[in-house]
């Protein structure tokens, strides 16, 4: 061979090695997601969503490296229903959790986003509340679906925070941080990694805090919400006062309780904040924050005294409306620390983290990808969507009232689905946000109400 040939030869190779390491460098590898979900907090339970009194510094600086959703809902306000939609992208009447003893299928938790993920070769862990199923009626491996992860450190529905660890009291949401912070640093960093924990927080029962953290609210006076009166309790109709959400009268004591369950509320969110900063530190002591996108939401918000009711349950926007944040430190800096005001659902949760995932999404999943408004808030929004309730209680306990109904940006209308004819409401969310006024009577809105009505037929099949 000569001279020319074999510098000819090793420029080809020069160049090939050259080529392939451009593209090489060029991709990227696919990101870790980091989920995070509470248990009952509303939407402005945040000081990055306006809240001046609760301390939230960590997800406040959360929000300020990524996206806040200021319009996201859950389809079904109720833990269990809440969370299938969450796992599989579905109504609540297509995936059938309509109450806490029924577990999701195992094929209907391989249709699931944490198992395609796993199946695509993302190391997944599930840490937390599950509340699908219960494990005590012999579907226990349904109910609790360990081998469905590589990583497990799930409970059922009733929890205390009292946690016994060798013989010693353990906060629940410390030990989910501990467990958090073993799966990060046991993940191979070649391996994709999505981790779901879902906090307690804040959620009774109220027994037991962590003794290592003092109360920061013990002197802290927090206003009850404008909409808590006796006028407005006593403008529900009579089922609704009757109601666990109304629990027979008006209280005498109304406001003293009330100012307790948001001090409570306040206090173990403001723990949940530090356990978030613990993993969030972690992640950055090990080099994968700049890799991880982390979503934080809720399976529901909380009446705490508005409209003079409590509980959840209701279509009203204090239990329906939830926090959602994604930072992807893959997002140019000029967006971050941005707001969205498209409406997104819970059961858009399951397509997004699959499409961060690149893993296709199955067509089963009625959710849709959210992950485009990230980049450009002009893409247009779903412009309507359908709620339905329908879990009720055993005596003693007061009855749910069942609803279900279309939510609009401007337009708000509910059924309650056990009278003949149904109640309804009728709300103008753009003239009355905080829906004082029914407007389903008033006759200058018959045509909205005949419209919206037809809305919740035409989306109630539809989520089918």
């Amino acid at each position: 061979m000569t001279l020319r040939r074999i510098l000819l030869l090793l420029c080809v190779v020069l160049v090939t090695q050259f080529v392939s390491g451009f593209v090489l460098a060029d991709e990227q590898p696919r990101p870790n997601i980091l989920f995070l979900l509470t248990d009952d907090q509303r939407f402005d339970d945040l000081g990055c969503m306006g809240n001046q009194i609760i301390q939230t510094p960590n997800l406040d600086q959360l929000a300020s490296n990524g996206v806040i959703f200021n319009n996201a809902f859950v389809t079904t306000a109720i833990c269990c229903s809440s969370r299938a939609s969450i796992l599989t992208g579905q109504h609540m009447r297509r995936h059938k959790i309509v109450e806490f003893s029924t577990p999701l299928s195992s094929e209907a938790m391989d249709a699931s986003y944490p198992v395609l993920l796993r199946n695509s070769g993302y190391r997944t862990g599930f840490l937390g509340k599950m509340a699908i199923g219960n494990p005590s009626n012999g579907l226990r491996r349904l109910s609790l679906p360990e081998d469905k992860f590589d990583f497990w450190f799930g409970f059922p529905q009733s929890i205390s925070f009292r946690q016994k660890v060798d013989g010693e009291d353990r906060f629940l949401t410390t030990l989910l941080a501990d467990k958090a912070i073993e799966f990060l640093r046991t993940t191979p960093s070649s391996q994709p990694f999505c981790l779901s924990i879902s906090f307690k927080t804040p959620h009774g029962p109220f027994g037991f805090f962590d003794p290592e953290t003092p109360d920061p609210y013990r002197d802290t006076e927090i206003p009850s919400p404008a909409s808590y009166t006796r006028k407005n309790f006593e403008a529900h109709p009579e089922f609704l006062r009757e109601s666990l959400n109304g629990n027979g009268e008006w209280p005498s004591n109304a406001d003293q309780e009330l100012l307790q369950k948001a001090r409570i509320c306040y206090r173990l969110i403001t723990g949940m904040d530090a356990a978030v900063g613990r993993i969030m530190a972690t992640l950055k002591e090990l080099g994968m924050d700049d890799n991880t996108i982390v979503i934080f939401t809720s399976d529901h918000g909380a009446l705490r005294g508005d409209h003079g009711l409590t509980g959840k349950w209701l279509m009203y926007e204090e239990s329906i409306r939830v926090p959602l944040i994604v930072c992807d430190p893959r997002l140019p800096h000029e967006l971050r620390g941005t707001r969205r005001e498209q409406m997104v659902l819970n059961i858009d949760i399951a397509p997004t983290l699959l499409s961060m995932g690149s893993v296709e999404v199955p067509s089963v999943m009625q959710g849709r990808d959210f992950a485009p408004f990230l980049r450009d808030a002009a893409i247009e929004g779903r412009r309507e969507w359908f709620y339905e309730h329908t879990y009720n209680t055993k005596r003693p306990r007061r009855p749910i009232a069942k609803s279900e109904g279309v939510r609009t940006e401007r337009w708000k209308y509910i059924r309650y689905t056990e009278h003949d004819p149904p109640y309804e409401q009728l709300f103008d969310l753009t003239r009355d946000p905080g829906e004082q006024r029914n407007l389903a009577s008033v006759p200058a809105h018959t045509d909205v109400l005949t419209d919206m009505r037809a809305r919740c037929e035409r989306l109630g099949q539809e989520a089918r």
